[in-house]
């Protein structure tokens, strides 16, 4: 289902480095994000299409299309026309989804054009209180015989899926996978204990982290983190091969004018590089990148790579 939401205001005067583009949008741009409402991948879209609303001089009205892991929403924009009134934010699920469904169902690189890499966040492993207090105590459980334990996620071919998917073949664990549709039903049943364990985003499991309802195992991060000091890196812990985090990037169906791609590319990159923006999301664990169109191709190319040694390793299908 879709929900809309119109987010800012039509600014009255475009900003000089827009005006100067030669591009103005003559109605309101869709900004398509492919989860629910309520995650963090939510948050920053929703943050970036305010801010881009009055450098563009249009409404950006974001619509949330999830399913399929992203495959939904990444479909619908590969068939729109590339005159700059649709956008996508992608993760790194973008890059999965080339691997993990055949036939291929899109070319990250011929179908679409980079725009902006905007924001990084490392991710937690979690699991329920009732599981285990601490990562020796998760391991010894996770690695056990029997009728093994539930990982949930928020959707196949996720950023969190191939951490978990990973995890589970460099720590050799019993371990099922259990998809959801988004991350908000996802840590109802993990909150619930429901399913045993999952992957997040730090901001997305920070507040069960703190009153108690979820237990942080370790942290995938190059050093441990300023808001969870007290919880080991995955390296520490013996596992520094551990790949599981989340980009957030914008793109566009492939073949729009130059002014159009640049003009888009500023308004997306000045939002997020606001300073009330970068204080907002700083205080709940996401980290402005703010880079350009050649940075997210790089890291949409790189993470194609190693997310498809890690699907044909797993032996994963889309199924």
């Amino acid at each position: 289902m879709r929900r809309r939401s119109l987010l800012a205001l039509p600014g009255l005067i475009a900003t000089p480095a827009l005006a100067q583009g030669g591009w103005r949008t003559a109605s309101p741009v869709r900004y398509v994000v492919p989860f629910p409402p309520g995650s963090s991948f939510d948050t920053v879209g929703r943050a970036v299409a305010e801010g881009a609303a009055s450098l563009l001089g249009q409404n950006v009205v974001v619509e949330n299309r999830p399913g399929a892991g992203t495959l939904v929403a990444v479909q619908a924009v590969k068939a729109m026309p590339a005159d700059g009134q649709t956008v996508l934010m992608v993760a790194n699920s973008f890059t999965v989804n080339q691997t993990l469904h055949q036939p291929r169902p899109y070319d990250a690189e011929a179908d679409f054009d980079p725009l902006a890499l905007l924001v990084y966040t490392p991710h937690v492993l979690v699991c329920h209180p009732s599981v285990a207090s601490d990562f020796a105590g998760f391991l010894a459980k996770a690695r056990a015989p029997g009728r093994g334990l539930s990982f949930g996620t928020n959707g196949q071919g996720t950023s969190q899926h191939m951490g978990l998917e990973h995890l589970k073949i460099l720590a050799g664990l019993n371990a099922e996978h259990v998809p959801y549709r988004g991350v908000a039903p996802m840590l109802v049943d993990l909150l619930a204990g429901r399913v045993d364990y999952s992957i997040g985003n730090l901001p997305d499991v920070l507040p069960g982290l703190r009153d108690g309802r979820l237990v942080a195992l370790g942290i995938v991060n190059a050093t441990r983190h300023a808001m969870l000091p007290e919880v080991p890196t995955c390296a520490e812990l013996g596992f520094p091969q551990l790949l599981s985090d989340t980009w957030y990037g914008v793109v566009m169906p492939k073949g729009a004018a130059p002014a159009v791609r640049e003009a888009l590319s500023n308004a997306f990159l000045t939002s997020i590089r606001r300073q009330e923006t970068q204080a907002r999301l700083g205080a709940i664990g996401i980290d402005v990148l703010a880079q350009g169109p050649d940075a997210l191709r790089d890291r949409i190319r790189s993470d194609t790579a190693t997310y498809a040694q890690i699907v044909r390793t797993a032996n994963l299908t889309a199924g």
